[in-house]
């Protein structure tokens, strides 16, 4: 994932505060995705690669508002 500007940042950090359903839509989202993983039998690479977006997204959103805190 690409650094983003502090402004995003913030912006993350201040949508996960004010609305915590975002962060646990993206988790309920993530782990659905996990669990459907060892099902992916057409085309797997698909699978992980959005399993690992989402993880990534994820993390961003979690730790989004004590990075804001220290920006």
């Amino acid at each position: 994932m690409i650094r983003p500007d502090p402004k995003v940042i913030k912006a993350v950090a201040l949508a996960v505060r004010q609305y915590p359903e975002i962060l646990n839509y993206l988790e309920e989202w993530r782990m659905h995705e996990l669990e459907m993983l060892p099902n992916a039998i057409n085309n797997p690479a698909v699978s992980q690669g959005r399993c690992q977006v989402l993880g990534e997204l994820y993390k961003f959103a979690k730790d989004a508002p004590s990075i804001a805190a220290k920006i």
